[in-house]
């Protein structure tokens, strides 16, 4: 799949926030289409102007938000509108840490002012501002520091979209007159949506050369990684994940971890076709799954196989664990559970990528042959 850029000559109504003053723009338009992403555009005006669109779709209900991004130097001291973000920003607060593996990947980590719950970061450079006072911990969404947020005075707040209750601190920073951008790498359910997020910030920071460079190295690198698991013929069967609470959730066939199972020559067991969702199964519905599996993956927080044989009497009986053919993406987990899986990796999917052709192909799964899995002994 290869992007396509699209010339667009038409007049657009473009919103403030979000389309709500009707505000119209007779521009020429270029379109950037991306190549997997689904949840942002990048459109170029003739004049070289950038506007950032952001489709947020978490809800249910899809709501687009367009923001004009003006260099800090065309400003000339005049007030910034509702619908405006002045790049690049020198001060930001990361909400999710997939935010801070965009900004580091793009070399601009000393914009981070502010991360929500320090000790789930893996990223070394972060941590290292944080012990030295340099970036402050905000907390979490239900008990947002405000006053500290307004202290930091940040050009933006990169959030994320949760449906409900929760979601009520978005307008609560907004109503602080700080901007707010949601940021929808989490709901893309292709590793390469995610990646390509390098491009949305790259927009955001100056530096989109550099972020299309980086994108089309990883999906080069992705892609011929595919193609390597091809030769491998036959497909692994997989089982995935661990109960919660007596509940065995099994991700649908297009979603983001049964994406990467597919293309290193894996099928996961019970997974919906055409769905993305994860649905609700017995223990003992997915036990009897297992009777077909190669590979066990990702079996939530359990370290090891005597923990999983004590978790519940059943799961000593399935082959795979007795084979000890049980992987976890926990390998670069902090010491309290925070996920480098989920950290760097959304900017590192080949390596994922290769991570489990090792591990349903090869015999190179001892845990120094891989990045982000261990095996469980």
């Amino acid at each position: 799949m290869r992007s396509v850029t699209i010339i667009i000559f038409l007049t657009l109504l473009f919103s403030t926030s979000c389309s709500s003053r009707g505000e119209k723009y007779p521009v020429d338009l270029k379109l950037s289409v991306n190549e997997y992403a689904t949840n942002f555009n990048i459109i170029e005006e003739v004049e070289g102007d950038k506007i950032l669109r952001v489709i947020e779709n978490w809800s249910g209900k899809e709501t687009i938000y367009d923001y004009h991004l003006v260099p800090e130097n065309e400003l000339k001291g005049r007030e910034i509108k509702e619908n405006e973000i002045s790049v690049p920003p020198a001060r930001v607060v990361c909400m999710s840490t997939s935010h801070i593996a965009y900004i580091s990947a793009l070399g601009k980590v000393e914009s981070i002012k502010a991360v929500s719950g320090a000790k789930y970061i893996s990223d070394s450079s972060v941590i290292q501002l944080f012990n030295e006072g340099k970036i402050s911990d905000v907390g979490f969404e239900s008990s947002l520091n405000y006053e500290t947020l307004i202290a930091l005075s940040p050009d933006i707040v990169f959030t994320y979209g949760i449906s409900g209750e929760n979601n009520i601190y978005l307008e609560k920073i907004k109503a602080l007159g700080i901007k707010v951008i949601a940021v929808g790498d989490y709901m893309e359910n292709h590793p390469l949506g995610k990646a390509e997020y390098l491009r949305f910030f790259g927009a955001l920071y100056n530096c989109s050369e550099k972020a299309d460079s980086l994108y089309s190295f990883i999906r080069d690198e992705y892609m011929n990684t595919k193609v390597r698991a091809e030769q491998f013929g036959k497909k692994k069967k997989i089982l995935i994940n661990a109960p919660w609470k007596d509940v065995w959730y099994i991700p649908g066939e297009d979603s983001y971890m049964s994406c990467l199972i597919q293309d290193a020559g894996g099928e996961v067991l019970g997974g919906k076709k055409g769905d993305f969702h994860s649905y609700p199964n017995s223990i003992e519905e997915v036990f009897k799954l297992s009777y077909n599996a190669d590979i066990w993956l990702n079996p939530n927080n359990f370290q090891s196989l005597s923990e999983l044989k004590r978790s519940n009497p059943l799961f000593g009986k399935i082959g795979v664990l007795e084979k000890g053919k049980v992987f976890n993406n926990t390998k670069r987990n902090t010491a309290i559970g925070g996920s480098d899986f989920w950290e760097k990796g959304v900017v590192e999917p080949h390596l994922i990528l290769k991570d489990l052709i090792n591990i349903l192909h090869t015999n190179d799964t001892l845990s120094v042959n891989l990045k982000y899995f261990k095996m469980l002994n």
